[in-house]
């Protein structure tokens, strides 16, 4: 059965020690993996567990929190993509029935409205996120050298939005809790904690907890269980990659279902993940590159894929 693989990125993100040849292997592991099934465990990836630890910590505080509390957060996507989401708001695919999810969406863009009743909490939070950005910036740097790109710095260079928080993009960092399920009866058919989807922007970090549930859709059409690996980042391929690359970085399907063994039912699950987009006026087509040239994606807006993809979790 197809596995994800899983890369140790101890000469990547950071590291003077690396030679040459540590890099080029590196970056084909990591190219093997995204193009193949779409998602790769990093290892060794150069943030600190402690960022991480705090973050989760901080946000179970807030999920906890009474639900009267929590709504005064919520998101009101006519105006803005920041704040709560209570269960059942959004659904990531018209098929659903429920999704039983709470999150906290902190976008790119400079923002102020945090949870006051958790003083750590908007702290923890942007301090993770802005400890991710070493990453991204080799991530994007190996995905222009997988592409054969004369410009190396192409995918740096369209996301301004790490240097500067007035450049607007659909980026964000979400805290995911899936609340316990101690009542079977309450839950309708058809209900899921996350329905099966792709994600919008180009790469996805993912931070998971020890309790697992995530499922990766191979090419193949098998579901294959994304198991939680201590001290990993869970990394996947987005819309925008896959139109970038015409295929050859496939957007893979995932999802969150209720888990089958009563234990797990009934402990809350909890995750934070990074989504990667470029900035919100990049124009995103085919690169002219070789076999990568392919007219079936179309010419788009970064921002405007994700707001099409974005309005209609809310519309369903």
């Amino acid at each position: 059965m197809l596995k994800i693989p899983v890369v140790d990125l101890k000469f990547g993100v950071g590291s003077s020690q690396g030679k040459k040849e540590d890099y080029e292997t590196l970056s084909k592991e990591i190219e093997e993996a995204l193009s193949g099934v779409g998602f790769v465990y990093l290892v060794n990836h150069g943030i600190p567990n402690d960022k991480i630890e705090q973050a989760f910590a901080a946000s179970k505080t807030f999920f906890e929190l009474p639900q009267e509390l929590k709504v005064k957060y919520r998101k009101d996507a006519s105006k803005g993509f920041h704040g709560y989401v209570e269960p059942g708001q959004e659904l990531l695919n018209e098929n659903s029935t429920f999704e039983i999810r709470e999150t906290f969406d902190i976008p790119a863009i400079r923002v102020d409205s945090f949870p006051e009743e958790v003083p750590d909490f908007k702290v923890t939070l942007l301090e993770l996120k802005q400890a991710c950005h070493p990453l991204i910036d080799l991530l994007n740097r190996i995905l222009a050298r997988s592409l054969k790109l004369e410009d190396g710095d192409y995918f740096y260079s369209n996301s301004k939005w790490m240097r500067d928080d007035s450049v607007r993009s659909m980026s964000s960092l979400r805290s995911l809790y899936y609340p316990p399920i101690r009542d079977d009866s309450t839950v309708l058919p058809g209900t899921v904690r996350c329905a099966e989807h792709t994600d919008y922007g180009t790469l996805t970090l993912l931070f998971q907890d020890s309790i697992g549930g995530l499922q990766v859709k191979t090419t193949d059409d098998k579901w294959i269980a994304a198991t939680p690996i201590p001290g990993s980042i869970l990394v996947n391929t987005g819309d925008l990659l896959e139109f970038w690359s015409s295929g050859y970085f496939p957007a893979t399907k995932h999802r969150v279902l209720i888990p089958e063994i009563e234990l797990k039912k009934r402990i809350a699950r909890q995750s934070i993940v990074y989504f990667v987009h470029p900035d919100d006026d990049t124009i995103v087509a085919p690169l002219k590159n070789g076999t990568f040239d392919d007219k079936k994606y179309q010419e788009i807006s970064a921002g405007k894929h994700a707001l099409m993809k974005l309005n209609a979790t809310y519309q369903y």
